[in-house]
C-alpha cells in the first residue's frame, strides 16, 4: 500500500509539473512580445516629438518645404501603422499571459483529481489545457499579423528617403 501511494504521488507531481513547461514557453514568448512592445512604444514616442517639432515649424513659418512637408505625411503614416502594431503586440501579450493562467489552472485542477474522482471534475484539466493553448494559438496569429503589418512601415520609410 505505501508503495503504491509513492507511485501514485510521483505520478500526480509529474502530471502537475507537465503544464509548466506550456507556462514556461509562454513566460519566453512574453520576454519576447514585451522587448517587440517597448522599441514600437519608443518609436512612436519618437516620431511624435519629430511631429510636434515639424508643427511647431509649420507654425513658425506658416508653411514647411517640400521634404519637411514629406516627412511629416511620414511620420503620420508611420504612427498610424505602429499604433496598429502596438494593439496586435498588446492582445498577444494578454492571450500568453491569460494562457499562463489556464496552464497554472491546468495544474490545479490535476491536483484536485488526487481528492476529488468525479467525471466532471477529471476532465476539467484537459478542458483547461486545451483553452491554454487555444489562447497560445491565438498569441501567435497576432503575432504573424503584426510581422505582416511592420513591412509596410519600412515601406513608407524607405518611400519617403526618395
Amino acid at each position: 500500500m505505501n508503495n503504491e501511494f509513492v507511485l501514485t504521488a510521483t505520478q500526480a507531481i509529474q502530471a502537475i509539473l507537465s503544464p509548466a513547461v506550456m507556462i514556461s514557453s509562454s513566460a519566453f514568448f512574453l520576454s519576447g512580445l514585451n522587448a517587440r512592445h517597448s522599441t514600437l512604444v519608443n518609436r512612436v514616442r519618437l516620431l511624435n516629438d519629430e511631429k510636434r517639432k515639424l508643427i511647431k515649424e509649420l507654425i513658425k513659418q506658416g508653411e514647411l518645404e517640400y521634404t519637411e512637408n514629406v516627412r511629416f505625411l511620414s511620420i503620420k503614416n508611420q504612427i498610424d501603422i505602429l499604433v496598429k502594431r502596438i494593439w496586435y503586440i498588446r492582445n498577444a501579450m494578454l492571450c500568453h499571459i491569460t494562457a499562463a493562467m489556464f496552464f497554472v489552472l491546468t495544474s490545479f485542477a490535476i491536483g484536485l483529481n488526487i481528492f476529488f474522482s468525479t467525471a466532471f471534475i477529471r476532465e476539467i484539466p484537459l478542458y483547461l489545457f486545451i483553452v491554454g493553448l487555444l489562447l497560445v494559438l491565438c498569441g501567435v496569429c497576432f503575432l504573424g499579423i503584426d510581422v505582416l503589418i511592420s513591412y509596410r512601415v519600412v515601406l513608407i520609410e524607405v518611400k519617403s528617403e526618395e
